[in-house]
């Protein structure tokens, strides 16, 4: 495609985020994001990056924070019809460990 779109598709906040709220699960926020992602499929867009929204506020990324969006990637993985990439935006070297476990389209 001459000029892609890709979307960012947020996740909500993840455990390790001061944001993440108590009562809720890791299964809303996936259902959350699998809903959005769909919305974004079917609006055509050519690529999807993935990324904990609230991940900015955090001075480095946690474990709890990686592993979640692990498992959160890899339960959407099935319903990605696009490229995509993740991103963890206060820790570099872990978004490119989350993106070789998830086999994400790096290039």
């Amino acid at each position: 495609v001459k000029k892609p779109i890709i979307a960012l598709l947020h996740l909500r906040a993840l455990p390790g985020d001061p944001l993440y709220e108590k009562d809720a699960t890791m299964g809303e926020v996936i259902e959350n994001a699998a809903r959005e992602l769909q919305a974004l499929q079917e609006g055509g867009v050519d690529g999807v990056l993935i990324a904990n929204e609230l991940a900015f506020r955090m001075k480095k990324g946690f474990y709890v924070t990686v592993a979640a969006m692990g498992r959160g990637v890899g339960e959407l993985k099935k319903e990605i019809k696009v490229p995509f990439g993740v991103n963890i935006v206060s820790n570099p070297l872990a978004t490119i460990d989350l993106a070789a476990a998830v086999e994400a389209d790096m290039g």
